[in-house]
């Protein structure tokens, strides 16, 4: 090859790549560029976050409570005015003799309750697979949940069903060997009992906690509607959990008051009467319904004291006091669409008079986005229901009398997020 073909080959082959490039470019300036994401409804929640103070309702039970107790309720279990909370003894081994006798009385009753089953036993292993196999849900549905008190009784429910397993699976278990066993244990107990025990009882009807924390008293019960900014701002800087196992209390009233101090923005969004859901992230996974009963702000622009009310009563609910929240404001569903994808037009539609019968046009700057449509983009009104930072959720109902131009987006249409000259009716 000579070089003067050489010098033409490359002057060629730059010529190409040259002639290339130059497409490519036209190509990304007047070719089809558009970004799509389809369309999907979602479910949101309009939250606020802030941190709590709960005030009850709380009465210490003074009783002299030295000596060895054995107290006769679990935590958040209701007792009647003088039922009976404790019982104290003079000493540590009639307190274990007393608590030996209520195990054996339990231990009997499940006996009882498993004999009676194995007499009325239609002997359908699956009846007890399946009631097992929900008992196994709830205990992880109650682990998930952080509700860690509930996992004794599951484990007991567990332990009842695996001995019913057994037994309609032809098993004998002795039960009455054990029940006599047992209940010769009972007798020699009895017998030991001391007749001097002293009873605790209830001066009030309410819920029972076998530990107090030092600020059942920090805020009046009967004043929680005038509290405002500045003593919500003490009570919670002030507390420090300090629970103390050798005392108790019960809750004399199911209703109790969570206050909190929300930014003005958040306040407004807020009435007297409304009903909201909480959720406490660090106690449990459901969520408690809450009624506002008070909105206290010095004026408009400060900070508001807010006051909820609410009326469930378990375990957890009963041994917190300083918690954050999240307060669930309302619920959205509708189509996700991001933000990048929103833009304004100018529509035009006739109405036509109902007495001239003559029609007229109207005008109106709407925000929609474009929708693909095969080769083509149109323009679809959407009326917004809520707005976050980088998107928002709008109805998919066409028959929304919000709409202007009566026609929207559906799920699953393709939203152009991304594009030029977008217009409506363009060809892509």
């Amino acid at each position: 090859m000579t070089r003067k073909s050489i010098r033409r080959f490359i002057y060629f082959i730059l010529s190409g790549i040259i002639i290339v490039y130059a497409l490519y470019h036209l190509w990304r300036a007047f070719g089809p560029n558009i970004k799509t994401e389809t369309a999907h409804t979602i479910k949101v929640f309009d939250n606020i976050d802030a941190q709590a103070y709960i005030i009850r309702n709380e009465n210490i039970i003074e009783n002299d409570l030295s000596g060895f107790l054995n107290f006769k309720l679990k935590n958040a279990e209701k007792i009647e005015k003088d039922g009976v909370i404790a019982l104290v003894y003079s000493s540590e081994k009639e307190a274990i003799t007393d608590k030996k006798i209520d195990f054996i009385k339990t231990e009997l009753k499940r006996l009882e309750d498993l004999k009676i089953f194995g007499l009325e036993i239609s002997f359908n292993p699956e009846s007890v697979d399946s009631r097992a196999y929900l008992e196994i849900n709830d205990f992880i549905k109650n682990v998930n949940n952080f509700e860690f008190n509930k996992l004794k009784k599951n484990r007991d429910n567990l332990l009842c069903l695996l001995n019913e397993r057994q037994i309609s699976a032809g098993k004998n278990l002795n039960l009455n060997e054990k029940i006599n066993k047992l209940n010769d244990e009972l007798c020699k107990l009895n017998l030991q009992k001391s007749k001097d025990i002293k009873k605790i009882l209830a001066q009030n009807a309410g819920y029972f906690l076998g530990h107090t924390d030092g600020y059942e008293n920090s805020f009046s019960y009967n004043d929680v509607l005038s509290i405002n900014a500045e003593q919500i701002d003490s009570l919670i800087k002030n507390y420090s959990a300090n629970y103390n196992n050798n005392s108790a209390k019960l809750v004399t009233d199911s209703k109790w008051f969570v206050v909190c101090n929300l930014k003005k923005n958040d306040a407004i969004k807020l009435n007297l009467d409304q009903y909201v859901e909480l959720f406490m992230p660090l106690i449990s996974a459901n969520k408690i319904k809450a009624k506002v009963v008070s909105i206290n702000q010095q004026d408009k622009n400060s900070v508001g004291a807010v006051v909820f009310e609410c009326d469930y009563i378990d375990d957890n609910i009963l041994c917190i006091r300083s918690e954050p929240i999240k307060i669930s404001i309302a619920e959205y569903s509708g189509i996700y669409i991001s933000k990048d994808a929103i833009h304004e037009k100018l529509l035009t539609r006739n109405i036509v008079d109902n007495e001239t019968k003559k029609g007229k046009n109207e005008e109106k700057n709407v925000k929609g986005v474009y929708v693909r449509r095969g080769r083509q983009v149109v323009f679809r009104e959407i009326d917004i229901i809520f707005s976050d930072k980088d998107y928002i959720i709008c109805n998919s109902d066409e028959n929304n009398a919000n709409l202007f131009s009566g026609r929207t987006i559906k799920e699953y249409d393709e939203i152009v997020v991304k594009g030029r000259d977008l217009y409506d009716g363009k060809f892509i």
